[in-house]
């Protein structure tokens, strides 16, 4: 009975149904984030915060500019192989060797580009001090591995998920966050130098990245075409670079207007983050959510559905992380290096931080569905609509009202309830 539970919960090549991915998934995410805390208390017990954390979670941030061109890739890589597998095998094999060949064309030019592109990047941490912008510019160089590999990690998880191998795919994950706290917590116990961390995030995305295209090994080959298909799935890229640039771009002016509060804001605003998002990244729904959403072209019933049971998860998890948020970061983070004054903010940043999980949960699902309807123009205003709401606001909260760390929470709050208001309005009106 056991050995039939193990074999059920770890078959690799076998399609899942949605119910079943998402048992699994949370149960594999779940051990992630477990070592992903894991990574962040070494990174408190042996650091705490200083300019040295600040620097590299900035560094982290500037990369995800290009990061946007995964996260891009990745989405249109998964409705259009499901399309390709529904008609004929044949066309998925060809229709994933032309995403691959795209994917180390992207993988190579924009890791060259984030090189060579730095000294305007670090124009970004406006308020940052010139040991400060060192220890960014250090980590940043020691990172580019990672956003290398990472192109090629998605590419083969989109390949594995369009196929209904949702565990797979998220056992990748978990190597990943495995390793990466493996390496920080040695290298950090024998050195105490900030530059393990960006080396241990690169380290473990390359063996991640391995073991995904092993998964996928029998679908590893270049191939190039170009029809009709391709000219409109490059048009799909151009409009959800702004879309997929919300995430990336609302976590870019956090910590570009951190650098303001002075040392340890940086750190606080994404130590308060991970805490605060941490049901999103167990459950993961967006991930599972495309593909179903995918196989009945995005219907307003089906989505109706995931969104109502999303939003009262989200409110459940918002409303405790915002009562106990003192209690939470005390139990997980204070020890060590960790001080007082570093729990203190931690703790401010994750309770207005969870204000906006509701929304945070629900907002990928939304644009996945615009995607899947090829409705680019509408979610491209509504996404430009919480940038633009997201760097105003911010500005006004903590450079007006100097509110500082409450400030830059409640300017995503605000930001992703236009998102999620807005992108709920259209998605209606493309139902009627």
């Amino acid at each position: 009975m056991k050995l039939l539970f193990w074999k059920t919960l770890f078959d690799f090549f076998k399609p899942e149904r949605v119910f079943d991915a998402v048992l699994r998934s949370s149960f594999i995410n779940i051990l992630a984030r477990g070592f992903g805390y894991l990574k962040n208390l070494a990174i408190a017990i042996f650091l705490g915060f200083s300019y040295q954390t600040d620097g590299f979670f900035m560094a982290l941030s500037l990369l995800g500019v290009f990061l946007i061109f995964v996260d891009v890739f990745d989405s249109i890589g998964v409705p259009n192989l499901v399309q390709a597998r529904l008609k004929d095998m044949k066309e998925f094999e060809s229709l994933a060797g032309l995403l691959l060949t795209f994917t180390g064309v992207l993988a190579i030019s924009l890791t060259a580009l984030a090189f060579f592109t730095l000294p305007l990047l670090l124009k970004v941490p406006f308020g940052f001090k010139e040991y400060a912008l060192e220890y960014t510019k250090s980590s940043f160089l020691l990172l580019l591995p990672y956003l290398f590999c990472s192109f090629f990690f998605h590419h083969f998880g989109a390949v594995l998920r369009s196929q209904r191998l949702f565990t797979s795919y998220f056992l990748g994950e978990f190597i990943f966050s495995f390793f990466s706290f493996l390496f920080i917590g040695l290298g950090l116990y024998l050195w105490r130098d900030v530059r393990v961390i960006p080396v241990s995030f690169s380290l473990a995305q390359a063996l991640s990245t391995l073991y995904l295209a092993y998964l996928a090994r029998t679908h590893l080959r270049f191939r190039f075409f170009y029809d009709g298909r391709v000219l409109v799935m490059f048009k799909q890229f151009l409009m959800l670079l702004a879309l997929y640039g919300v995430f990336h771009l609302f976590v870019l002016a956090d910590r570009a207007f951190a650098s303001v509060v002075g040392e340890k804001g940086v750190s606080a605003l994404t130590y308060g983050s991970m805490l605060a998002f941490v049901p999103r990244g167990i459950i993961k729904f967006e991930h599972i959510a495309i593909t179903s959403l995918s196989e009945v072209g995005g219907a307003w019933e089906k989505l109706m559905f995931y969104t109502k049971k999303l939003i009262l998860l989200g409110s459940a998890f918002a409303l405790f992380f915002f009562i106990f948020s003192d209690m939470l970061v005390i139990l997980f983070f204070r020890h060590g290096a960790f001080t007082q004054t570093d729990a203190s903010l931690t703790a401010m940043a994750t309770r207005f931080y969870a204000l906006s999980l509701p929304f945070v949960i629900l907002w990928p699902v939304f644009f996945r569905t615009f995607q899947i309807k090829n409705e680019f123009s509408q979610v491209f205003f509504v996404a430009l609509a919480g940038i633009l709401v997201n760097i105003v606001l911010k500005y006004y909260f903590v450079m007006v009202l100097k509110l500082g760390i409450i400030g830059i929470c409640l300017g995503t709050f605000f930001a992703h309830i236009v998102l999620c208001g807005l992108s709920f309005w259209f998605l209606r009106k493309l139902a009627n």
